[in-house]
């Protein structure tokens, strides 16, 4: 099976497998696939930049810019990239359009969007949606699959946890000011990086029992993560996903998150994490240390590498196999 993957590049992706600068949930995926015989990867030039010798940049076909802006206004995609007939599907992502079919295209068109939205145009025969609740939604034509970060394979326990940890954007459906008042409340340490927008977050930086980091590296992530007795994620807002919960639960730590969207599928309470259904951090915060973290790390296995390139192989097989009897 030959499968042609495009990224229009309206929000650039590293692709690196080894010498990942950025990490975006397009990437997670298209980085381990076009390892695959017969998957190619369409992307802007820019988004190959950082391959070293453990890629395989012949897979990856640059996407000029006009060649990207001509398909999003709607020019057929076998006439602007005649070889596209020598593929058995396309798959689009993370952008709102879907490939023209005025010409004689007779390809499944498959729109990995993951979040839903749009993902019910006509043109798309089918979609790689994140949540498996979406079925509901968008009947047959959905297809589940898994997207995460590189979980370790042997579990390690990590000692030393002290405090809270959150890394997201900070802005009112994030809702970070919910932990740090209570983190000043209760005496608990609370640590919080990422980005501010127009949110009067540092009202609650006593630098005594919360402490703001800034934007942070992957490195000082991982070790944050690692070494919190807690993960907060309190979103006010729909989650079709979240690679963070992901991550925290790797490493062994517990998620505090609210009640939205894919942490109701993810979250086992005081399995791998908690609900914020109370206004109680510090009955949370107590609880976490009583949690087994190998209960964590297993919850995260689920959507390790291996586990997710399996099954896009799974829904690529079986879209295959739909679309041809």
């Amino acid at each position: 099976m030959k499968i042609a993957y495009f990224d229009l590049g309206f929000s650039l992706e590293d692709y690196a497998i080894t010498n990942t600068k950025k990490y975006g949930g397009g990437a997670v995926v298209a980085r381990y696939l076009k390892q695959l015989n017969g998957f190619h990867l369409f992307a802007p030039e820019k988004a190959f930049e950082n391959f070293d010798q453990n890629d395989r940049k012949e897979n990856c076909f640059n996407l000029p810019q006009q060649v990207a802006q001509n398909l999003y206004q709607g020019a057929p995609i076998d006439l602007v990239i005649p070889q596209i007939k020598n593929y058995d599907m396309i798959i689009h992502a993370g952008v709102h359009f879907t490939f023209n079919r005025m010409s004689d295209l007779r390809k499944p068109i498959v729109h990995f969007c993951g979040f839903g939205g749009d993902a019910g145009h006509k043109h798309n025969d089918y979609i790689l949606l994140y949540r498996q609740s979406f079925k509901a939604e968008y009947g047959e034509k959905a297809k589940y699959v898994k997207i995460g970060k590189p979980v370790p394979k042997e579990f390690q326990e990590f000692n030393n946890r002290d405090g809270i940890f959150q890394c997201t954007q900070h802005s009112e459906p994030f809702n970070t000011i919910r932990v740090a008042k209570q983190c000043i409340e209760h005496n608990i340490k609370g640590y919080f990086a990422g980005p501010i927008h127009s949110y009067n977050l540092m009202d609650y930086i006593d630098n005594k029992n919360t402490f703001y980091l800034g934007l942070i590296s992957e490195e000082e992530k991982l070790l944050r993560t690692k070494n919190a007795v807690l993960y907060t994620l309190p979103l006010n807002t729909h989650v079709p996903f979240n690679l963070s919960a992901i991550e925290a639960n790797a490493f062994g730590t517990p998620i505090l998150a609210t009640r939205n969207g894919w942490f109701n599928e993810y979250i086992v309470e005081n399995k791998n994490g908690f609900f914020f259904d109370e206004d109680n951090l510090l009955k949370y915060y107590n609880q976490a240390k009583n949690i087994n973290q190998k209960d964590c790390w297993n919850a995260a296995k689920q959507f390790s590498s291996e586990e997710m390139v399996d099954s896009f192989i799974r829904a690529f097989t079986q879209i295959y196999y739909e679309w041809q009897y």
